[in-house]
Order: structure tokens, then sequence, then C-alpha cells
């Protein structure tokens, strides 16, 4: 049988896998299944189950709800995980043999992370944002019913809000509940929030994450530090640790490892995520193992078939403690990694075109399960064995086969440039499915967001998409990026549109400059950072034909009072907002709005808090003002910045035609 074509629908058709987590003992693996309800236009996540040996893979739970963030008991007897259902998450516990699951908890309405089982078993920790009373759907539901308006809210904080989430209106707080009972109690408190936590292996203590000082809302990100408190709440206890972001804790009897960056200046400052560990008694100071590694640690591979910036896993102790496991961000790839904890000589234990999502390990440190995309697969999850100084890989499952062996699928075919000053970039060419070497092809060449991130070895709908309709897609990491050294993505600090725009105009002259791309039907498209390069290009260049510029950032002097990382005075930028404010205004694409004569189709979200609809208000109608070809492609509150990731599915469809239709307008 003839396989077809990929079309924009296709992406309602696949399976979603996420977070697997390996049994204690190892022989079986829970994971999270996403599929699109097309009907009912809407997400469902169900909590699958494989048998290591057997290699049997089944549903494991059922309904019309969203299970998450599945977590074995410690004898492996119970699987305690989030479900969403009509709106309320909570805490739900099944038995790993089968059985109905129950809900646990019966807390009020928010939202729940962080959830772990205590060493004994008998207790769950978890961290939990209580949704505002004047917000909750009763409330809500309660004033339409009474004709009532909506209340103002009081802003009071800098850090009063995050995208995807909302408004940040209470405060997130660490809890632990009984495991049969279900009675919760709240044992950290204060006007502070906290994140990240980890058991003691004597189930006394638990240590978590939190900026607890002067003032939270200055710089919440960088003044983190990581606190160790009673299980049953109490006084605090500060670990010494460098000033930084921190997150990923995991507590081996007297250490505890994590991630963090030593971003002091600015959260924006790309520095490396590198794995520290710290005596639980606090009586010395952290220690890095990753000094000689130059790379960020952690799962940076952008995508529209998972979400962005998921970082990856937690840290992973051997059974001994003299070792520790961890995900790093290789030149568009993602690999597990082992140090020791000398930290001499980092040791890649997986190789080739892939990328580790997400890994966890048995009691034994000798199993893993591991969530692997590749360039012409979607993820799905893995096996990895110890052996020696390697992971033996072995697929658990295929789920998007029947999927895949319907469909042709393009190989993208890795490249390396120069660009103008002779730096080396990397980049991938995509080509539709029967190409044939002697023709021309209109090209369409996409820039990444972030801007530290990176494209790499993992499956990118959209990007088939376009190829199969008869373009050749190129995605290249300009300097800015991910997967190289520090130096490489922190090029650009404070000065967007200069190394990383000649980056872009790089990789165009090497795609004009190839026998089978027709140099006069090129496009440019980018997200977010990548809708700001494409601003930049089309006001600086009219190379291409047409551009797609995709919740992007216009102008850098409004964006810093709208994002919801609100902007720091000479931080990432030199310079403030309101007295200083060249550096900004000199690298805002909206200063340079009158050279834009390219065809540019805007799409942004209403409800997108990151980079907020002002930024593509302002480009609209400037552009309309200069009487130039633009259409603004607005889409309603209930999407935000991930909309071509995780926006409603009729929504995500609609968006993906809108960009064909534009680039067959003009290509």
């Amino acid at each position: 049988m003839s396989k077809r074509p990929i079309v924009a629908e296709d992406f309602m058709k696949l399976k979603y896998l996420g977070d697997p987590q390996i049994s204690p003992d190892g022989k079986k693996i829970v994971f999270t299944v996403k599929t699109v309800d097309s009907e009912k236009n809407r997400y469902l996540s169900h909590l699958w189950l494989a048998d290591v040996e057997s290699g049997e893979v089944r549903p494991f739970t059922f309904g019309e709800v969203s299970d998450a963030s599945p977590r074995w008991s410690p004898d492996g007897r119970r699987i305690a995980f989030l479900r969403t259902k009509e709106k309320r998450t909570q805490i739900w516990i099944i038995p790993a043999d089968g059985g109905e699951a129950f809900q646990l908890t019966k807390l009020d309405e928010g939202s729940f992370s962080s959830l772990a089982w205590s060493p004994d078993g008998q207790k769950l920790a978890f961290a939990f944002r209580p949704t505002h009373p004047d917000w909750t759907q009763d409330a809500i539901k309660k004033r339409e019913e009474t004709k009532r308006s909506n209340p103002p809210r009081v802003i009071t904080r800098m850090n009063y809000r995050l995208d995807g989430f909302g408004f940040l209106d209470m405060r997130q707080h660490i809890w632990v509940c009984d495991a049969l009972t279900g009675h919760a109690q709240q044992i950290t408190n204060g006007d502070y929030d906290d994140h990240d936590l980890a058991w003691s292996p004597d189930g006394k203590s638990i240590a978590f994450v939190s900026n607890r000082s002067a003032d939270p809302d200055d710089r919440p990100y960088i003044d983190q530090d990581i606190w160790v408190v009673s299980a049953t709440g109490g006084a605090l206890r500060r670990l010494p640790a460098p000033i930084g972001t921190k997150h990923s804790l995991s507590w081996y009897r007297d250490q505890i490892a994590y991630l963090a960056s030593d971003d002091r200046e600015d959260p924006w400052v790309p520095r490396h995520t590198r794995l520290w560990v710290v005596a639980a008694d606090g009586r010395s100071d952290a220690r890095c193992l990753t000094l000689s590694l130059d790379r960020t640690l952690g799962h940076t591979t952008l995508t529209d078939t998972q979400e962005a910036f998921t970082g990856g896993s937690l840290p992973l102790w051997s059974a001994d403690g003299q070792k520790l496991f961890f995900l790093v961000s290789d030149q568009g790839n993602t690999h597990c990694y082992s140090v020791t904890l000398d930290g001499r000589a980092p040791t890649a234990l997986t190789h080739g075109a892939l990328n580790v999502v997400s890994a966890s390990a048995d009691a034994s440190a000798r199993r893993f399960a591991l969530l692997i995309s590749q360039p012409t697969r979607p993820a799905e999850v893995f096996l990895g064995s110890l052996d020696g100084a390697a992971l033996s890989l072995r697929p658990l499952t295929q789920l998007n086969e029947a999927f895949l062996s319907e469909v042709q699928i393009s190989e993208p075919e890795e490249v390396w440039f120069s660009s103008q000053d002779g730096t080396k970039l990397q980049g991938w060419l995509l080509k539709p499915p029967h190409f044939d070497p002697k023709k021309k092809y209109p090209l369409l060449l996409y820039v990444h967001g972030g801007p530290h991130a990176q494209y790499g070895n993992a499956f990118f709908h959209e990007f088939q998409y376009h190829a199969a309709r008869g373009y050749i897609v190129f995605y290249t990491n300009p300097r800015g990026s991910t997967g190289r050294e520090e130096r490489f993505a922190s090029a650009i600090r404070g000065d967007w549109g200069n190394l990383d725009f000649q980056d872009v105009m790089a990789a165009a002259d090497y795609a004009a400059a190839l026998p089978y791309v027709d140099p006069q039907r090129m496009a440019i498209a980018g997200g977010s950072y990548g809708g700001y390069m494409t601003n930049w290009v089309v006001g600086h260049t009219d190379r291409f034909k047409c551009a797609i510029t995709d919740r992007s950032v216009v102008n850098l002097l409004s964006d810093f009072g709208t994002c919801d990382f609100p902007g720091t005075i000479d931080g990432y930028w030199a310079g403030d907002a309101w007295e200083r404010i060249e550096p900004r205004w000199n690298q805002s694409p909206l200063k340079y709005v009158k050279n834009i004569k390219t065809p540019l189709l805007i799409i942004h979200s209403e409800g997108d808090l990151r980079c907020p609809i002002e930024q593509a208000e302002q480009l609209f109608i400037a552009l309309k003002r200069l009487k130039r070809e633009v259409v603004f492609v607005r889409y309603p509150r209930e999407t935000s910045h991930g909309l071509s990731r995780s926006g409603p599915p009729d929504l995500r469809l609609d968006r993906l035609q809108r960009i064909a239709d534009w680039l067959d307008q003009h290509l």
C-alpha cells in the first residue's frame, strides 16, 4: 500500500507520550499518553503500563480525564498520580496490579506539582497553589447566575502572572498528605513560592527551593535557595549554595544533588545549567560536578510534539551513591550522561541522532525508563540497561507505529555551514518525500524561539507538513542557541539582531546556493524570539518573498513591563525602559518598521503572557499606516504562548492552514 503525504490534521492522530517512570524493581514502566479528542476539541491523558519482561503495553486508566505525574510507591504496589476531572485537579492512587483508582485528596481548587512519596510509602508531599476564592469555578458560576461583574484584581507584586497558567494570586507552598486517608497539611507558609521538593532518606525532612529574600519579586529566579523543613512543618534551614536558579532536587543519604545556573545578573543570561551536590546538613558548601562539560544540562530541544523547555528529569543517583545520571543538550541532541562525585570526565551513555526527553531509574539504577524522540519518530518509551559505560536501548512502545506506517516521512539531512566570520553553524534540511534533485523548490527557513534553546533531532509535525506540501524546510541553530559552548549561547546577550542576524542570513545564503532551491522563492518564519528575528530580518533585508511572525517580540521597551518575566535594569539588556532606552530601542524591530516591504503574516494569541499581544498590535498598525501588505491573525484568550504545541486542537489546525495558504499565495 502506498503511503500518503502528511497533512495538517495529522497532529490529531499522534499519541503524545510523557513522563516514563520505572518501578522500583525495574519490571514495569508507567507513563502518560495524551491524545486529541477531535469531536469534542480537547485533549485527554491517561496512564499506560509497559511490562519490561513480556513487552506487553496497555492502557491503565480511562475516562474523560487528564492524568499526569505518575509516581510509584517505594514498595511498587501503588501508583500516585494527578487527575484533572471537570477542570479540578486532585491526587489519586491506583493499585499497581490493577483495580479501581480512588481520589486521595480533597483540597480546594488549585494546581499541584512535585508529587513525591515518602521513603516509607506512608505519605505524599507536593507543592500546591490554591485558586483565589474570587476565581474558583464555583465563584465564577455564581456571579454568572446573579449577573454580577467579575471583581478587580489588586496587584502589588511584579511577578503576578505566568504564561500558560494565568494570575498568581496565591502563593505556592509545600504540603504533606497521608497516603491512606488523604488528610493534608501545609508545612511551609509565608509570602513566598516553594517548589521542587525532595524527601530525606529517613522521611523526617523535606528539601525544597524558594526565594525567601527581602524582596523575592526583585530577582525571583536568581535569589533562590535550598531549604530544609521537618515533614511536619516548623523552622526552616537554608543550605549553603551559590546564588542562581535552582531546581530538580534529588536527596541521597547525606547529600542533595540539584541542577542550577549561575545567573546572578539576570535569569535570561544564558549560563549553562550544571549539576551540583550539597551536604544535607549544611556543613560544607555546594560543589559543581560538571564544570568540565561545556554544555547545558537538561532537554532544550524544541518541537511541536512536546511542551517547550520540559527540562528533562531529576538527577538520578547510582545505588551506591558514587555516581549521578543526568541529561545533556548537545548539538541538536539530548543524551544521558553520568559523572562520579569527583566531577571527573562526565561520560555520555547514549549516542546518535536522538533526544532523550526524560528518564527515571529503578532502585538498582541499572535499568532506566527513557522517553526518546527521533527525527522521523515521535517520542516513545525505551528501556535502557546499564552496560559498562553505555546504556543499551530497547524500544518498549510503538504507539505511533500505525500512523507512521501510512504516511510519508522525510528524513532530515544534517548540514554544517559557515557564518560571515567563519563560525560553524548547524542546521537540518527537510526535503519533500518524493524529492527530485533536478527540480527547483521553494524554501522555508525557520528560526527557533528562546532564543536560548535548540532545534534538533526530534520529530516536528509542522516541518514534516510543509515538506510534504513541496517545500524545502531549513531549520538551524544560530548563535544564542543551546547545545554548544556557553560562549556560543551568550554571544548575543543584550545584542540581538547582530551576530544572530548574520547567522540567519548565512543560512539563507547557504540555502540559496543549493542547486535544488529557487532563491527567488524563499520565506522566513519563527515564533517568540524566532518571531523577533523574523521581524528583524524583514526590517533589514528584502531577501525573502514573504514572512510569518508568530507570538513575536516587536518592541523591547514595552516588553519590559508587559512580559510575564518583568524586565530588569542593566540585566540582560543595558539600560531601562524609561530613561536609558537606547539599547532596547535600537534592538527593537519596531524601530525599523518603515523598512519592511516583505508581505508579513502576523500570528498572535490574546492569552499570550510571555509576548503579550500588544507586541503584534504595534507591528500591525505601523505596517497598515505604511500601506504595507500585512495580515493579522488574532487568536482568542483561551490560547497562550504555546498555541502551536498545546492550544485548542481546532485553532492549532487553523494556524497551520493559514500559514500554508500564506506560503502558497506568495511562493
